[in-house]
């Protein structure tokens, strides 16, 4: 077997960028403002917002452990703006790990080629494309639940193993869930 690569989401698994994010949004919304989301992600000061986001469950320090190599961040940006803040984020945190900016507009598969590679998501939706495309999908959940919230709909994940903390990816179960997987998709 291949070695497996392993692609990471940022949002929801390594730093909560999502808690609060449509407050000001909904409140400007229930003034009577017309805003549209995507505008209102674009014009967003993404280089505060990150900052201010809380890292989730050590995710930082257990990226640092691990060889660079090990591991490609794969997140879905809105604007330049998101990128390039997520992007200087990480290498002021120390973090060497590859970053791909994929376009709101597509999926991940669409960027990557997801056949026999593990992708550690928060988002249902994401996790079954990169299924449908014969990518190997693990739910991140930083509560260890099987729910995942999106767009402030709740979501039940009945088809994915769960973890809670980046550590996960590289332990012998996971290994063995990747190796399963591929050998009954052949």
């Amino acid at each position: 077997m291949k070695k497996i690569t392993r692609y990471i989401d940022i949002d929801g698994v390594v730093i909560d960028t999502e808690a609060g994010l449509f407050d000001e949004y909904n409140r400007r919304k229930s003034m009577g403002e017309n805003i549209k989301r995507l505008v209102y992600l674009q014009n967003l000061n993404w280089q505060e917002w990150i900052r201010q986001a809380s890292i989730i469950n050590d995710s930082i320090n257990i990226i640092k452990e691990h060889d660079p190599s090990s591991m490609t961040f794969l997140t879905r940006i809105h604007s330049l703006n998101e990128g390039t803040a997520k992007i200087e984020y990480f290498r002021e945190q120390g973090i060497k790990n590859s970053i791909i900016l994929v376009p709101h507009t597509l999926s991940k598969s669409s960027v990557v080629e997801a056949k026999q590679s593990l992708l550690v998501d928060d988002s249902i939706k994401n996790l079954d494309d990169w299924s449908t495309h014969d990518g190997i999908p693990l739910f991140f959940n930083a509560e260890g639940t099987n729910q995942s919230t999106f767009k402030e709909q709740t979501i039940l994940n009945e088809n994915y193993p769960v973890i809670s903390s980046l550590e996960s990816v590289f332990s012998e179960e996971t290994e063995e869930y990747c190796k399963r997987l591929t050998l009954k998709r052949k």
